[in-house]
């Protein structure tokens, strides 16, 4: 067991030296097995705390080069394509919702607020705020190693409850649930 911490250790150690020297991170830190940043989203001119996790408790040799790749993809994604994962995850909101009572209705594209990145190599995970129509939540967005959506997430803030859905489908018959409830 203590040759694996070690190994963790050490993957981490790499890591850490690969984004410091790539300059992909502002101040990387190794933290609660993560190296951890700030860094510009410049699609969407915003600041946000990158998280770049080599699931080393999973895989004593993981691919540096796949996470390294995954964090300059996502921090340099091009406008028109952030532009597209926001109106789908607007879109998908907003029709999971459409029959909900909005408290202040907004256009969720011009709210959805990206405050954090998870880079695994095999995905990225977005985190976004949206304090007008979802003010109690986090909406939680994985995409896959192309970008592409994923999976979208609306969880409480407290951390009471997670809840995923699988697909469109899905959500809407939880949120048809709740009603008769």
């Amino acid at each position: 067991m203590r040759e694996n911490v070690g190994m963790e250790r050490s993957a981490l150690d790499a890591l850490l030296a690969r984004i410091s020297d790539s300059g992909l991170l502002d101040d990387p830190v190794v933290e609660n097995g993560v190296v951890q940043g700030r860094a510009i989203l410049d699609a969407a001119g915003a600041a946000v705390t990158v998280n770049v996790d080599p699931e080393s408790e999973d895989d004593a040799d993981p691919d540096l080069d796949a996470l390294i790749d995954g964090v300059t993809r996502i921090l340099s994604v091009n406008e028109s394509s952030w532009r597209a994962v926001i109106d789908a995850v607007a879109e998908d909101l907003e029709e999971a919702v459409a029959d909900e009572e909005i408290i202040e209705q907004t256009d969720l594209r011009a709210e959805l607020e990206v405050t954090s990145i998870v880079v695994f190599a095999d995905a990225v995970l977005l985190g976004f705020d949206a304090p007008k129509q979802f003010p109690d939540s986090r909406i939680v967005v994985q995409l896959d190693d192309e970008l592409e959506i994923a999976n979208i997430e609306v969880t409480d803030r407290d951390g009471a409850e997670t809840v995923d859905f699988d697909s469109l489908d899905d959500l809407l018959d939880h949120i048809s649930d709740a009603d008769e409830r």
